[in-house]
């Protein structure tokens, strides 16, 4: 998604993903990492400036652990 450029985000340009879930029989296996390393990489080669991403409860350690930050309502990852 594109916003106007600012400080935190300068080329405008934000990767969103808006959920993310793996079934329970499959966690812990580090399908959930390399699907975000996959969706920051993608981010970064169509430019993003920041990966933003609604994070539940069970999500957050994941994304912590990945460098994303809490932001607000959202966690987010500078590129």
């Amino acid at each position: 998604m594109e916003k106007p450029p600012y400080f935190g985000c300068p080329s405008g340009k934000i990767g969103l993903l808006s959920s993310m879930f793996t079934d329970p029989d499959y966690r812990r296996k580090g399908i959930a990492k390399t699907l975000l390393s996959k969706v920051v990489e993608e981010a970064r080669i169509r430019s993003c400036g920041t990966v933003q991403i609604t994070a539940s409860d069970m999500g957050v350690l994941l994304y912590t652990d990945f460098g994303f930050v809490k932001n607000g309502n959202f966690m987010a990852y500078k590129l």
